[in-house]
């Protein structure tokens, strides 16, 4: 039961949680970090204003972790915890804008939890996870600016919409959302604010460096968007399949989180409150996105992997509490603290599970790997290893793990060739020292722990 005035010490119990729980199970279970925070490792050496595959943000933050407590996994796993833990506080503020009772904005947020994205999906910080504490944020400024019309919220509002957006690109289906919205009431009211100027113009001074970045790189991360969503493999029936495969699976996301809703009403027809302003607005920032990836997919025929949706659930237990506040049996907490106590006990069990016996990232013994990597080339050469390359798995744990910190290059040029240099791979063989740059000097290629490396020294 939620006794009146514990709310408050549930959510903290909560937060406590995460920074405690999924802190250290994957940093006792991990031999390893998770590819994309060794990718973003890798990218975030140098602060550019954009890399290959993403926008900066998500790269800048560990890459300066890392200057500041090394290649201390258990940070990054911290790392995304926190992010975790700032994004429960923007929904506790953004929920009581909603709800007059803290039990509702405490069971807006619990229910959540039931969706893996914010627990089993959390030890691997990267653009998804950098995202949902700015998503929310953004979500909490701008329904701050309708009502008040402060320009100190609209400036937070360009702020937020703009690290959230130089965290990854499909920031912009909430942006484009809010925006109807904005549309929307300025119909309705019949009366333009000329406010949110102060947003726009918040934005573009944050973003502009990056957008000038994209132009002067061919807009690689662009092409990176279209071709992980399938865009470049045109088929017709691409239309049809890849809508209804992510429909699918956000149904299978969704089941432990409609599971609980299911628990605490007692009814599940509703009438919808179509002409609730605040239920308007929920229509707008949760359920928009959606409509528009969706229409995305449908005419694109692109896929839209799972986990990008990450951030687009956010909302959803403000959402479904909001929908079903006055069906909510208080009779039925103690099952819906049952199953949810039963999640959060069984979420980081299976992670170490999978982490140990079949996550072959997170069982990689990059330590291993480097420190033999390490012996070899004190073997050869009394400089300290400069630069490593090519890939951001393979060269980018053996910078993490060696001691200098060698530069990773991602692409091959004659940079890297000036100081001593590593390549790693696997699957090529003694090829890999077939290197056409003729300012090589010395070039050994040696197999080590099932790895192709060639030293260049």
């Amino acid at each position: 039961m939620i006794r009146p005035g514990n709310e408050k010490k549930i959510f903290y119990i909560l937060c406590l949680y995460h920074l405690i729980i999924w802190t250290f199970v994957p940093y006792f279970s991990n031999k390893n970090l998770p590819l994309d925070v060794i990718e973003a490792l890798a990218w975030g050496q140098d602060f550019y204003l954009g890399y290959n595959k993403h926008p900066p943000l998500s790269a800048w933050i560990p890459g300066l972790l890392f200057k500041i407590f090394g290649n201390k996994d258990w940070i990054y796993y911290l790392l995304s915890q926190v992010f975790i833990v700032i994004s429960f506080i923007f929904l506790w503020k953004l929920s009581s804008l909603f709800f007059k009772k803290k039990s509702q904005i405490l069971l807006s947020i619990l229910a959540i939890e039931g969706i893996a994205f914010y627990t089993f999906d959390t030890p691997q910080f990267n653009v998804n996870i950098c995202q949902i504490p700015l998503w929310i944020g953004t979500v909490y400024f701008f329904f701050k600016s309708i009502k008040n019309n402060k320009i100190i919220n609209w400036i937070f509002l360009g702020v937020f919409s703009a690290l959230g957006f130089l965290t990854k690109y499909i920031f912009a289906y909430l942006l484009i959302s809010l925006f109807i919205y904005l549309i929307f009431i300025s119909i309705k009211k019949k009366k333009i604010s000329f406010s949110f100027l102060y947003a726009l113009l918040t934005f573009l001074l944050i973003t502009i460096p990056h957008l000038q970045w994209l132009i002067q790189n061919d807009f690689t991360t662009l092409y990176y968007a279209i071709k992980r969503g399938g865009l470049n493999e045109f088929n017709i029936y691409n239309h049809l399949l890849n809508p209804v495969k992510f429909l699918m699976n956000q149904i299978i996301v969704l089941l432990p989180f409609l599971l609980l809703i299911h628990i605490l009403i007692k009814k599940i027809k509703v009438k919808l409150p179509i002409n609730n302003e605040k239920f308007i607005f929920l229509l707008f920032s949760f359920l928009i996105p959606f409509f528009l990836i969706l229409i995305t997919s449908i005419i694109t025929g692109s896929r839209i992997r799972t986990m990008w949706m990450i951030p687009f659930y956010s909302l959803i237990g403000i959402f479904f509490i909001f929908l079903y506040q006055n069906k909510i049996n208080s009779k039925k907490f103690k099952n819906f603290f049952i199953l949810l106590i039963i999640f959060l006990i069984v979420s980081p069990i299976l992670y170490s599970l999978r982490s140990i016996y079949s996550d072959s990232r997170t069982s990689y013994d990059g330590k291993k790997i480097a420190l033999q990597v390490e012996q070899e080339w004190k073997n050869i050469s009394k400089d300290k290893i400069s630069n490593v390359g090519f890939s951001e798995w393979y060269a980018g744990n053996l910078s993490y793990q060696l001691g200098n910190r060698p530069k990773v290059f991602l692409e091959e040029n004659n940079d890297f060739y000036k100081k001593p240099a590593v390549i790693i791979a696997k699957d090529i063989g003694p090829s890999l020292c077939n290197r056409k740059n003729t300012n090589i000097k010395n070039i050994l290629y040696k197999k080590i722990d099932n790895h192709d490396v060639c030293f260049i020294f």
